[in-house]
């Protein structure tokens, strides 16, 4: 694609007349472009770079005084270097219809523009949507629902009664719909609690790879539209995760918790059930949130408290040898007055 084709089709601000026009060879980091590619420049950390890359044009929200690249000015660099690699990375293609190999209960339907790949399994009473697309060896079980133009990739394994949005990703091996954590002690052993809700994925949610989201055990598990979901990340039944949240590897939602819309859990976070988190918290890696975090901000540690007072107890925690040894020098002190008055 003509460099001058990006520009218009993303309303770039660029020089003009444009320096030189090429035909953009790829999209890559500042430190590895050559002169027929294209980057960007989305952290201000890296703007030594962008006055030395070899690019021949850059994506920046503000101009870099020294550069040899040509500059394409916009709000979102980032975001659009995102759309320009779809561009020129579109994702595989599948031919529309069921795989000789798939199989396709009785009482099942599929989209004519669906396409169902090898070894997948698609249970009766299951709806595959307009444009979806069943890689391989996928599992959709009984009265499942699948929205138009999902893509569930291999091993994907979604157990009955689950409702997938429109344009959702699932990644290799997750199982979205398993049994909840749920048992009743009664004389001396844990009986099972049948756990007769589903699971409700909105629209535009992405989730990783080894996932599990456990089907409720009375009312549905949620997952709002637009939230993305890292890899290896469990979510307990009866959850319900806002619009847009971010939630990333290694971490774990106890049951009956609610996110609001808008919020981040870092890698290894720990919710522990039956916690509220308002709109636009922010909770840092590897804390334990153990009780309710309603007003928006950042919060960390174990348990998760306010990020600056987080910061300020580590702060008095490494002084903490300094401490002891000042007080230790003050009772020498004292010892010595005492014997010698």
């Amino acid at each position: 694609m003509k460099l001058s084709a990006i520009i218009a089709k993303y309303n770039l601000k660029a020089p003009e007349p444009l320096p030189r026009d090429f035909d953009v060879q790829s999209v890559r980091p500042l430190d590895r472009a050559g002169r027929n590619d294209l980057s960007f420049l989305n952290n201000k950390k890296y703007r030594g770079q962008a006055k030395t890359t070899a690019a021949g044009a850059v994506l920046t929200q503000t101009p870099v005084d020294g550069s040899h690249a040509i500059q394409l000015v916009c709000a979102e660099p980032y975001a659009v270097m995102a759309r320009i690699l779809a561009d020129f990375h579109p994702e595989p293609e599948y031919p529309a219809g069921i795989h000789p190999r798939a199989v396709v209960e009785p009482g099942a339907t599929v989209d004519p523009e669906a396409s169902v790949g090898p070894l997948c399994h698609v249970a009766a009473g299951a709806r595959i949507g307009k444009g979806s697309v069943l890689v391989s060896n996928v599992h959709v079980g009984r009265d499942t629902v699948v929205g138009d133009h999902c893509r569930l990739h291999p091993g994907v394994v979604l157990y009955h009664g689950v409702t997938l949005g429109d344009r959702v990703r699932i990644h290799a091996q997750s199982v979205i719909g398993g049994d909840g954590y749920g048992y009743a002690q009664t004389g001396g052993i844990h009986l099972k609690v049948p756990q007769i809700g589903g699971v409700v994925v909105g629209d535009d949610v992405e989730i990783g790879s080894n996932v599990s989201i456990d089907r409720g055990s009375l009312d549905d598990t949620r997952i709002g539209s637009g939230t993305k979901i890292d890899n290896l990340v469990q979510i307990a039944h009866g959850v319900d995760i806002g619009e847009h949240c971010l939630i990333v590897s290694q971490t774990g939602i106890s049951g009956s918790s609610k996110l609001g819309k808008y919020t981040v859990l870092a890698g290894k976070v720990g919710v522990n059930g039956h916690v509220t988190l308002g709109d636009q918290v922010m909770v840092m890696g590897a804390s334990v949130v153990t009780k309710d975090l309603k007003g928006p901000g950042k919060y960390a540690g174990n348990p998760a408290i306010p990020h600056m007072t987080y910061q300020r107890q580590k702060a008095h925690i490494r002084r903490f040898a300094e401490l002891e040894k000042r007080v230790r020098q003050l009772e020498s002190t004292l010892e010595e007055k005492e014997e010698f008055p």
